[in-house]
């Protein structure tokens, strides 16, 4: 059984009365869970508990007077409950709020405490492939180079590399495909190819090459492939690869203002499969 989102009104409406005997609850939970090959996806989960005296209580709270102090932005989940009768009638109760418009905390440490048995798990999509988690790289990663480019006060300069990263930090490199949506955005997000560990005999000549590099060329344009290179612990800064249309390279250090510099053959090439 699905019954989709809570809805945002759900501090208004109707509460739970005393002609209703609720006998069974229903939470569902969109929740991320990782797989046995180490990616994850988004799971929805619905769980049924019959143990209900004490959410049946908090449900049944009233509404705290509104506050006068200020609240802060952030908004905790909103439970999604359904609650059913011997019948197998059910209603969506309103839910009692705090001073600041929340669900009141009673309500979400009783929901926390239902003692649910899982009915049924769904995949809505998902959030990390293997590659990605087993990569170390994430699923999802922003193509510095078309930020950095297309901001107009952006402090980037062409100019020839400076290695930002130490040489004996493990350097990991990621691969990324901007797809056709993000292409042009502000801050196109790629989606995960490939990565791995460079071993040295692959880092060396990569590092030289990036050295050996020109200052970047005029170009306008987003990639629809990028490259990341960063150290496996973060530390220092990273390399950015266009690895088509402008092929441009960004070198943000740790301190200092980024350098664009102009990708070649031998470059693109190093950082292949």
């Amino acid at each position: 059984m699905e019954f989709g989102a809570p809805p945002s009104d759900a501090g208004t409406l109707p509460r739970l009365g005393t002609d209703f005997a609720a006998t069974v609850a229903i939470h569902c939970r969109l929740e991320p869970k990782r797989r046995a090959d180490r990616g994850q996806d988004l799971v929805l989960t619905e769980g049924r508990a019959t143990d209900l005296t004490t959410l049946l209580a908090a449900l049944r709270l009233p509404d705290e007077r509104l506050t006068t102090d200020a609240c802060t932005l952030e908004m905790p989940p909103v439970p999604n409950l359904l609650l059913l009768d011997p019948q197998g009638r059910w209603i969506r109760p309103g839910l009692p709020v705090d001073g600041c418009g929340r669900p009141r905390a009673e309500v979400r440490e009783a929901v926390r405490d239902l003692r649910l048995i899982t009915v049924t798990e769904k995949v809505v999509r998902e959030l990390e492939s293997s590659g990605a988690a087993v990569s170390g790289c994430g699923q999802e990663w922003s193509d510095m180079v078309a930020t950095e480019t297309g901001d107009p006060i952006s402090l980037a300069r062409p100019g020839r590399v400076s290695i930002p990263f130490t040489r004996t930090a493990p350097l990991r490199l990621c691969v990324f495909r901007v797809p056709g949506e993000q292409q042009g955005t502000s801050k196109p997000a790629g989606t995960f190819e490939y990565g791995l560990i460079l071993p040295q005999h692959r880092r060396e000549p990569v590092e030289q090459t990036l050295t050996a590099l020109p200052p970047a060329r005029q170009c306008t344009g987003t990639a629809d492939r990028f490259a990341v290179l960063r150290t496996v612990d973060g530390t220092g800064g990273e390399v950015y690869v266009e690895l088509d249309h402008c092929r441009r390279v960004l070198t943000t250090p740790s301190s200092g203002p980024p350098t664009l510099a102009q990708a070649d053959n031998t470059l693109v090439g190093l950082l292949g499969r």
